[in-house]
């Protein structure tokens, strides 16, 4: 099959899931014997490695140039199907999208990896955490679910990322199949991490790993790393993060009294993010899923094949993943906490998983949406 990848910004590295998830089906597409272009936005440096073709375009009016692109590889015979990934986050593509699907004969394949829109009450929340963002229209969730709904209605099939992403977009999808595929990450990358031997700390660690901005956690990971730090002074936090800190989180980490025992790590540079997982006693997940990240969170998945024990927020599809006994409410930290310090007692062995990758590694995703591609031409 010749297959195009369509998505602003889907570049590597492999700090932001979307993207490199973007990158690894194109890449295990290619190695199944496909021809796989992907078509993103221009940025300087970007190179594509195991037979992956790359197409940048202006980033400016982006969604019109990807369509003169696509109908001419379609005139000349060199295309058969589009895929777009994630179609919640490129919901300004829509326009462009129904301009495809009325000039064009190809079937249109959308990952949605995120909230199609995000609640009253969640946009409250923003609000009173950081009114700048929360009118932003980088919080692609606030979008009117309108939007989505329409959009939705103009492809030829939706692929959501979990059972609870399916059931949101079910209402814009009346009598029309939506097809489930977990979030996927890079075989190599992980199985040789869990085979490696584990780094040992001085003090017990726990990682968190930040989402997005306002709902990203790092304010609940600090309360419940206070309360674990009371019955368990010798712990340390590992945070990667957006940077720069908002000035609430800097404040909470000075007023809870955590100034050395939390190290933050941009989450903006090249890091070794299978490295930090495997080499924490615990992590924890404190934000809200899936809004600003993917659903379930690859992170969580991660920390169950490397062998990490994960304690969350039982949000999105979070509990498709993790059993209830690693779960607590929303914004429960007090009980996160309680279950924290059990876990650190018992100072048990990691236990690596490397056969969950026969569900989320990137091998048996791209031979899936393979079937999925096969069904539609």
């Amino acid at each position: 099959m010749r297959i195009a990848i369509l998505g602003r910004d889907v570049h590597p590295p492999w700090n932001e899931a979307v993207k490199n998830m973007a990158y690894e089906l194109a890449r295990q597409l290619t190695r199944l014997g496909h021809s796989v272009l992907l078509i993103t936005t221009e940025r300087e440096g970007t190179t594509m490695d195991d037979g992956v073709k790359l197409r940048t375009l202006p980033r400016p009016g982006f969604g019109k140039a990807a369509v003169k692109t696509i109908l001419e590889m379609e005139e000349a015979g060199e295309l058969d199907i589009v895929h777009l990934q994630n179609m919640i986050i490129h919901r300004n593509l829509a326009p462009a999208l129904w301009s495809l699907s009325r000039k064009s004969e190809l079937p249109i394949v959308a990952y949605c990896c995120q909230l199609p829109t995000l609640s009253l009450s969640n946009w409250l929340h923003v609000f009173r955490k950081d009114p700048k963002e929360a009118l932003s229209t980088k919080l692609g969730m606030l979008a009117p679910a309108f939007i989505t709904s329409w959009t939705i209605r103009r492809i030829s099939l939706v692929v959501a990322s979990s059972r609870f992403i399916k059931r949101k977009l079910a209402a814009s999808r009346p009598n029309r199949e939506i097809e489930v595929v977990p979030p996927f990450l890079r075989n190599e990358r992980v199985a040789l991490q869990a085979t490696s031997v584990r780094k040992s700390h001085e003090h017990p660690q726990i990682l968190y790993l930040g989402n997005h901005k306002a709902l990203r956690g790092e304010e609940d990971f600090l309360r419940m790393l206070s309360l674990v730090k009371r019955e368990l002074p010798e712990v340390r936090g590992v945070a990667v993060t957006t940077y720069p800190l908002p000035s609430r989180v800097s404040a909470l980490l000075n007023s809870l009294s955590l100034e050395g025992s939390v190290e933050f790590l941009s989450r903006n540079v090249d890091l070794d993010i299978p490295g930090l997982i495997r080499s924490s006693d615990l992590y924890v997940f404190t934000g809200q899923s899936p809004a600003g990240s993917i659903d379930p969170p690859l992170s969580i998945i991660e920390s169950l094949i490397l062998g990490t024990p994960v304690l969350s927020y039982d949000t999105g599809g979070i509990g498709e993943v993790l059993d209830q006994n690693s779960l607590v409410g929303y914004e429960d930290y007090t009980s996160l906490a309680e279950l924290a310090c059990k876990v650190l007692r018992r100072n048990g062995a990691n236990n690596p998983r490397p056969e969950l990758l026969s569900t989320y590694g990137s091998e048996a995703a791209a031979k899936r949406f393979e079937e999925i591609y096969q069904g539609l031409i």
